[in-house]
């Protein structure tokens, strides 16, 4: 004669008591980690402009429209059309990067990011606003 698989559940269930006992409560998510520090609080999307502040150079790149993404605490500046410089955010909301001779530093205020790019014949400050 077969055993049925149900019997042999509810045996089983009977012997180790689970009989009446809710299920264990889910494990809640946990917290996505900091990577080194990053400052991932200001990921999103920014607009604003540059203000050219020193030139010592007619090639320095025009001023203008600045637009950001930040993902993970980490951003691109565009310095000029083949020059792209990286900027990671720290943990107390400070940034810096470079590519070359440039140098990009700054901070996060809130949902506004101001910084300072330059290298040494050019020099701009930018201001964005977070969109979303």
């Amino acid at each position: 004669m077969r055993i049925s698989s149900l019997a042999v559940l509810v045996g089983t269930c009977a012997a180790v008591g689970c009989a009446g006992k809710p299920p264990p409560a889910p494990v809640p998510a946990l917290p996505r980690p900091d990577v080194a520090g990053v400052y991932s609080a200001a990921d999103g999307v920014y607009r604003g402009t540059s203000t050219r502040v020193g030139a010592e150079s007619h090639d320095c790149p025009s001023a203008g429209l600045v637009d950001l993404q930040v993902v993970d605490g980490v951003f691109s500046y565009r310095w000029n059309p083949d020059v792209v410089v990286l900027a990671t955010i720290g943990s107390d909301a400070s940034f810096e990067g470079g590519a070359g001779d440039i140098i990009l530093k700054g901070r996060v205020n809130g949902d506004r990011i101001e910084g300072d790019v330059k290298n040494p014949s050019c020099a701009y400050h930018f201001t964005v606003t977070k969109l979303s």
